[in-house]
């Protein structure tokens, strides 16, 4: 009878029945794959020249992490999944909630006010809010003395049906600049995606935003 060599490979031809369909083994699978391995190191291992005990006890620890991590990484699959559901919840709760959205221009259907937010990340001495029409002509403005760092919000009176553009400029001491815009109206339709990021608000006047462009949700604000 020839001896058989403890280095050379071992054919198993039930190892493909581990592999699931989308070509990766699972943790089930890997144990009865080291299982299957190692009888099959047994069986032909060299009698005159045994493997050392530690080999199987390292082979065991060794196949043992790599199915510690297979079911971790089955298990932060689901939770990923379960997030996006949640997410996915949460969003379509909105609908009918007043959002803030980076954007300059707003379409309105029907005559109601105009109003919306900027983000101050400094001091400065006041800020000036202008509403333009569809021409170009300008219909109002608003100025803010000393606003406080954080959001600022405004408000321009109740405007027609048509489309407008806001712009915003800060002043300090005698430097001007201009800053972006978040207009606020209401979300009208929620769509949901194979993920979060695929999650589209559709906002009155404003078009369609991504979940995660949303500024914040608005709150009402004085005209």
């Amino acid at each position: 009878m020839s001896a058989v060599d403890n280095n050379s490979p071992i054919r198993n031809t039930t190892q493909s029945d581990q592999i699931a369909s989308n070509g990766k083994t699972d943790a089930a699978g890997l144990s009865s794959m080291f299982l299957q391995l190692l009888v099959a190191q047994i069986s032909h291992q060299n009698p005159l020249n045994p493997m050392d005990g530690t080999q199987y006890v390292s082979q065991l620890a060794e196949f043992s992490s790599v199915e510690s991590l297979e079911n971790l990484n089955i298990q932060s699959g689901q939770q990923i999944k379960y997030m996006q559901s949640m997410q996915a919840m949460e969003a379509t709760s909105l609908v009918g909630q007043k959002v803030d959205v980076k954007a300059d221009t707003i379409s309105l259907e029907q005559p109601e006010q105009v109003q919306g937010a900027i983000n101050l990340g400094a001091k400065v001495d006041s800020v000036v809010v202008r509403l333009y029409d569809s021409k170009g002509a300008l219909v109002d403005e608003i100025t803010l003395q000393d606003p406080a760092i954080g959001t600022v919000r405004f408000a321009f009176p109740q405007q027609e049906a048509g489309a407008y553009t806001v712009q915003a400029e800060v002043q300090l001491d005698t430097r001007k600049q201009q800053v972006a815009t978040y207009l606020s109206n209401d979300v009208e339709r929620v769509s949901v995606g194979t993920g979060p990021d695929d999650i589209i608000l559709q906002v009155n006047g404003l078009g369609n935003h991504y979940l995660f462009d949303i500024n914040q949700l608005s709150k009402a604000t004085q005209s």
